[in-house]
């Protein structure tokens, strides 16, 4: 039974966003947001379950990741996040495109750039070097590289992630957060089951699945020129990064999914098989 948290206050609307959210402050007056899966005219949206799942593989790869349950709201499903943001803050926290559109070149990248593949991701990093943070952030944006490209995460664009200002000397970024479009997130079951039955198939959306990189907007680059790009110019951290993700605990998760009653069966094969 999932937990039923409809007598909770509103104290706002989430901002704008492509999902319908909400702004809640529970009993003991703990912030939280909840997030509701969106309407789609293809397929189902299932996201409000990928955010709970992806959020149990950033865990057991020890990657920081947000908090989720899936609960009810005046009769609605959706996924609540507790808010990781402290209030105050000696200096206000910064979304990344907000830090990078700082920058003429990033305008480029976003609106008329033709660049493509290596030299697009190389663009896009060479912006992240010139933040006067990025020594700071470097490993946690690898890592959130390497968890979105094995999650297939659809939208990690530069205002999905951002710089927390514990005091002017002290910038880290965020734990990793909105990861529910993933893990074939508007698959319905039909769909789901064509697809690991088929191995071609299967190959084939692994083979071509895309990502913007915590970088781009509107643009998606090979999520393995990305790979081979954080290998290139990156070894040391990408190395001791994939080590770590070749370790992964796939007994603790295959049960977890297993025990995820709000799954169907062909979500169970999906995500433990994909």
């Amino acid at each position: 039974m999932l937990r039923d948290i409809s007598k909770w206050d509103r104290i706002g609307y989430g901002g704008k966003s492509t999902l319908e959210k909400e702004e809640l402050r529970s009993p003991d007056k703990i912030d939280y947001l909840i997030k509701y899966p969106r309407d789609t005219k293809v397929g189902v949206s299932w996201e409000d379950i990928t955010e709970l799942v992806a959020a149990e593989i950033g865990s057991i790869l020890g990657f920081e990741t947000m908090d989720v349950e899936i609960v009810i709201r005046n009769g609605r499903r959706g996924c609540l996040l507790r808010n990781f943001v402290r209030i105050p803050e000696p200096v206000p926290n910064e979304e990344g495109g907000v830090l990078l559109s700082s920058f003429d070149e990033y305008q480029i990248l976003q609106a008329t750039s033709s660049l493509k593949g290596n030299d697009l991701i190389d663009y896009g990093f060479t912006l992240m070097n010139k933040l006067p943070y990025w020594e700071k952030i470097e490993r946690k944006f690898l890592e959130m590289q390497f968890f979105d490209i094995i999650i297939g995460n659809q939208d990690r664009h530069p205002y999905n992630w951002m710089l927390m200002f514990y005091s002017p000397t002290d910038v880290r970024l965020s734990p990793i957060y909105d990861n529910g479009a993933s893990l074939g997130f508007r698959f319905d079951d039909e769909k789901l089951i064509e697809v690991i039955s088929n191995e071609a198939k299967l190959n084939k959306y692994t083979k071509n699945t895309k990502v913007k990189a915590g970088l781009f907007e509107r643009k998606k680059v090979k999520a393995k020129e990305v790979v081979d790009y954080l290998l290139r110019n990156y070894p040391i951290e990408s190395k001791e990064i994939i080590e770590n993700i070749v370790q992964f605990d796939l007994m603790s998760y295959n049960a977890y999914i297993q025990g995820l009653p709000i799954l169907t069966n062909s979500q169970k094969e999906w995500l433990m098989n994909h």
